[in-house]
């Protein structure tokens, strides 16, 4: 009996590594691979590498770029994301949001995907004691209803769209979208312009921008935004708020690339 458990333990063992050595090859291929390159990039007989790549399909760890070739799955993808620590990012992105609560005046925060919504991670405020300004808080926020989550949700896959939409929708103003049908529209519209607004969706008087943060070959799971009153965020302001949070974001993504090094919970910047 325990003869047999053992030998349990050591093909599963094979098994799991078999399954990482495929990972490795089409991540580190810069293309998608065939069955017969993965084959023959891993030495593994062909019908092995026909179940182990059915297996990493199935728990979409991989997914078929085309008829014949597999890429990396959105799965490991968000596996990976989720391993950036939220110190790490908050460093890089706290000067950004500095610089630019002074420039307008608002608050602006740090939003992050997690596995149970989109959460609020870091708000700088204007060093200005006579500019009154809003504060966000931190936390988890309304997939339907604030603008962190929903352009988050706008550059996600469709899945993850009906996710959102398919959730009992709390209306918490009368301008809070709850109809499953404007929200597609909306989450269209959002992609289309590059940034979403929550005109008084959360609260009366209260709006914000916000804009993803696209981060090379990991897509979208942070956004960058800003909160204010109705009588400073008024539809011009929002517009040009907007443009220049595209601009912030992509500089935050920029610079979570070039200095994607994590040991140990601090960044090594890549030479």
């Amino acid at each position: 009996m325990r003869i047999h458990y053992y030998n349990k333990i050591i093909l599963f063992n094979m098994y799991l590594s078999r399954l990482l050595k495929i990972l490795e090859v089409v991540a580190t291929s810069g293309t998608p691979l065939s069955v017969k390159e993965i084959t023959t990039l891993t030495g593994f007989p062909q019908p092995s590498c026909y179940k182990l790549i059915h297996d990493l399909l199935n728990d979409k760890l991989l997914i078929r770029a085309n008829e014949n070739k597999y890429i990396l799955g959105e799965r490991l993808k968000q596996m990976v994301r989720m391993d950036h620590q939220d110190s790490n990012i908050t460093l890089l992105a706290k000067p950004l949001l500095e610089k630019s609560a002074q420039k307008f005046g608002a608050t602006f925060f740090l939003s992050r995907l997690r596995q149970k919504g989109v959460e609020i991670i870091y708000a700088e405020t204007p060093k200005n004691n006579q500019t009154s300004f809003l504060h966000p808080g931190l936390g988890f926020r309304p997939l339907h209803a604030c603008s962190c989550a929903k352009v988050i949700a706008a550059f996600s896959d469709e899945s993850y769209q009906l996710n959102v939409i398919r959730n009992r929708l709390k209306a918490y103003t009368r301008n809070t979208r709850t109809n499953p049908t404007l929200l597609k529209s909306e989450f269209k519209n959002i992609k289309a312009k590059g940034y979403a607004e929550c005109v008084q969706e959360i609260e009366v008087g209260i709006c914000s921008v916000a804009a993803p943060v696209f981060v090379q070959d990991l897509g979208v799971f942070l956004s960058l935004g800003a909160t204010g009153p109705l009588r400073l965020f008024s539809s011009e302001f929002r517009v040009n708020l907007g443009i220049y949070l595209i601009g912030l974001s992509k500089e935050l993504g920029d610079q979570l690339v070039s200095r994607d090094v994590w040991t140990n919970g601090t960044i090594a910047i890549a030479s």
